[in-house]
């Protein structure tokens, strides 16, 4: 289950005050009233340019455990003719923190991440015609009226990636001269994420950000009820979608077909997996989901090659995950079976849970606890360690029973899908098995914004219909 940490903060673009002004503050709530935490954007000047600084607190429980608060830092250190030099980021959540430099050059960004585990590197490259401000040198002079559609592409802090930004206006600017709009994220042609803004005179106002059937705002305010105190917020039973009716563990492991409305005009692919076959109708999409449904994902060199890759989350390269995977890799049996010994061999290293903050492969297997992103990405990465090409899918499962106060729903969830035998197959760690009731939304690396947009895309279905398929009896 990923949480709402990187949620909620990913759509809002700087738009700070003057240099050496106060701060600007932004309380983030949730339709429903409950408050999660706030966000601060200051800039201060230096001889040779200036520090833009975001500061982000979110406040988070979940039923029976501790409650944590994950506070977020970060700056980007800007030149004096105006040119990113470097972003600088640093997370603490409880007593786990985390740490991110990233170097800017004329073509490249140079990623370090650091945790207690250790670090890992990587480089991201850079269009030529890439922002580092969201945009806000743009919305600050945008006129719909002459400029109906922004589009640019922007070096994303918090991801430490590129993305692709369109900005579209919803109807005319009211009589206060307020601007509402929707901004769609993609990265290429995937949409991440959509959310809403209000503009005054070039003035970001308000995000929101739908997440999982409740939407996030993160709206201009003081700095007295930014600070305020609230409890803590309850993530799952907010975030679960309940579901039409009851479903079996008989049609659970055999073939469920779902209908899916498109919410707010948007239409977008979902993800061909082993298992999942989506057929686009319309405003509507369906998914047939089964062991053998879905065509798959590439199975190219190039796919695979990249599904083997070490990464920043998935760090398949590393002594320890190695030393893990070792025993697998040298056995004389098939690759799904390998994944299934993997999966055995992660179970330990999750018997505790905790749905607070986003951990890598090694950062889980120093914690030994973690949900399902944690259970996601530790198997992936032992079985890129192993060999084999690994991807996390990431969108909603069905849970029967009572979890955490909320049954007979669709969870937020992840888990592996892995090129095995010649063909792509879903591994669960996190709940041992999988089934037809899992649907995915996004593909990924376990990184946390390709699981935070299985959220967003969430937000943009609805559930039309559902049905068991049989085949027909012989004869």
């Amino acid at each position: 289950m990923r949480r709402v940490t990187a949620f909620v903060c990913m759509a809002l673009a700087v738009s700070v005050a003057s240099a050496d002004e106060p701060a600007t503050w932004y309380t983030i709530v949730a339709d429903s009233g409950a408050t999660l935490g706030h966000v601060s954007l200051q800039v201060e000047s230096r001889v040779d340019g200036r520090d833009l600084i975001e500061s982000q607190q979110i406040y988070l429980r979940e039923s029976g455990g501790v409650a944590n608060r994950t506070t977020t830092r970060t700056v980007v250190r800007e030149e004096a003719d105006g040119r990113v030099s470097s972003i600088e980021s640093t997370a603490r959540t409880g007593r786990f923190w985390s740490r991110t430099n990233a170097t800017v050059d004329a073509n490249r960004v140079d990623v370090v991440r650091e945790t207690p585990t250790g670090s890992g590197r990587e480089s991201v490259v850079l269009p030529a015609d890439v922002r580092f401000d969201d945009g806000e040198a743009l919305l600050q002079s945008w006129t719909p009226a002459s400029t109906p559609r922004l589009e640019f592409t922007n070096f994303d802090s918090d991801s430490m990636a590129v993305e692709r930004i369109v900005i579209e206006p919803i109807g005319a600017a009211d009589a206060q001269g307020r601007i509402n709009a929707v901004r769609w994220r993609y990265e290429g042609q995937d949409l991440r994420g959509v959310s809403r803004i209000v503009l005054e005179n070039g003035r970001l106002l308000e995000v929101a950000q739908p997440m999982f059937g409740e939407t996030f705002r993160v709206r201009l305010t003081d700095r007295a009820t930014a600070e305020a105190r609230h409890p803590p917020y309850q993530v799952i039973p907010n975030m679960a979608q309940r579901a039409p009716f009851q479903i079996s563990q008989e049609a659970r492991r055999g073939h469920i077909r779902y209908r899916y409305a498109f919410l707010e005009g948007v239409t977008f692919p979902l993800p061909q997996t082993g298992e999942q076959r989506a057929r686009t109708d319309g405003a509507f999409i369906a998914l047939d989901i089964c062991d053998t449904c879905g065509p798959g994902l590439p199975t190219d060199e190039a796919y695979l090659a990249a599904a083997r890759r070490s990464t920043t989350w998935l760090q398949s390269d590393h002594p320890r995950l190695q030393a893990m995977a070792a025993a697998a890799r040298g056995y004389d049996v098939s690759d799904a079976r390998k994944m299934e010994v993997l999966l055995q061999r992660a179970i330990p290293y999750l018997e505790e849970a905790d749905f607070n903050g986003h951990y890598s492969a090694l950062d889980t297997l120093e914690r030994r606890k973690g949900d399902c992103t944690e259970a996601a990405v530790l198997l992936a990465a032992l079985g890129r360690a192993a060999g084999i090409p690994t991807r996390v899918a990431s969108g909603v499962s069905y849970s029967r029973q009572s979890y955490h106060g909320v049954s007979n729903a669709f969870i937020p969830h992840s888990w592996v899908v892995a090129y095995v035998d010649g063909h792509w197959r879903s591994f669960d760690l996190a709940l041992r098995e999988f089934d037809s009731a899992h649907i995915a939304l996004t593909i990924g690396d376990g990184d946390p914004r390709s699981i935070a947009a299985a959220g967003q895309l969430a937000s943009l279905l609805r559930l039309d219909t559902m049905a068991e398929v049989r085949a027909r009896p012989a004869g």
